[in-house]
């Protein structure tokens, strides 16, 4: 698969840079020729693509490829799911039958050091504690529905990042249990521009929201970056997902104008 990863890197299009060897192991190769590569993997409830071309017509041919013989083999899965399309496939997209799954956009604070956040005692938060992990993936499938494309996390995930270097866990507890997370990381040591504190998710159950938990949570991810010499902070969230931009924005994030990674799903028809 790392020859995989290192000939997508020549494509004009594609999801595969976004990804690494692990997530697409044990993925099955259905397309790679010089225009096009496509591997597909079997999910829970869905076929899920990983893909890189050259033109936009070789990834047409490549999905009707793969559409193809997903009905021939009668796979026990109806759903495609693809990530990264482009914006200037979306009419054809549309035209085969996609819609839109969820669409992240990018968020950005440029000086973080200029947030005045301080320690609040006898909060709620703390950093998450290795017993956790399971709790904590509840509160992440807890969220399901509040967004797009959110489907949680699972507590190996969750113990990965925990233990991964330049990365923190942050959890917020109510009446004893674990009713809140947010998973933070830190990136861009060598950049000119400074070390970017990465929000990479915040969930709150959804009984507890609305009780300003989600603030605490990103109030403490923020302070814990400045701590580390953080000078600016990256986020993605789904276009949809209003409270959390309400959220974000009030902390000086602000929205790039370009759209955000379109992730698309089908339903196909079988015979």
């Amino acid at each position: 698969m790392e020859s995989i990863l290192n000939k997508a890197k020549q494509f004009k299009y594609n999801s595969l840079e976004y990804v690494d060897e692990e997530e697409i192991y044990d993925s099955k190769v259905c397309i790679q020729d010089e225009d096009c590569i496509i591997l597909f993997k079997e999910l829970e409830d869905k076929i899920k693509l990983f893909w890189a071309a050259n033109t936009k017509e070789a990834f047409f041919i490549g999905l009707k490829a793969v559409e193809d013989f997903m009905v021939e083999n009668v796979m026990d899965t109806e759903k495609l799911y693809i990530e990264f399309i482009p914006e200037d496939f979306l009419e054809e997209m549309y035209g085969e039958g996609y819609k839109i799954y969820s669409e992240y956009v990018d968020f950005w604070n440029y000086d973080i050091d200029n947030l005045e956040i301080r320690k609040k005692e006898n909060t709620c938060i703390r950093v998450l504690k290795s017993t956790e992990y399971e709790s904590a993936s509840d509160v992440t499938k807890s969220c399901r529905e509040n967004s797009r494309g959110f489907e949680g996390e699972t507590s190996e995930w969750i113990k990965e990042w925990h233990e991964s270097d330049d990365s923190q866990v942050f959890v917020a507890k109510s009446d004893g249990v674990v009713v809140g997370i947010c998973f933070v990381g830190l990136y861009g040591f060598e950049s000119e521009n400074g070390i970017v504190l990465w929000i990479r998710e915040i969930a709150v159950r959804p009984q507890y929201q609305k009780q300003g938990i989600g603030r605490l949570l990103l109030e403490n991810a923020i302070l814990w970056g400045q701590q580390n010499n953080a000078k600016r902070s990256f986020l993605a969230c789904d276009a949809e997902n209003y409270n959390a931009i309400r959220l974000y924005e009030s902390f000086g994030y602000e929205r790039k104008d370009e759209r955000g990674q379109i992730n698309m799903e089908k339903v196909i028809k079988k015979m």
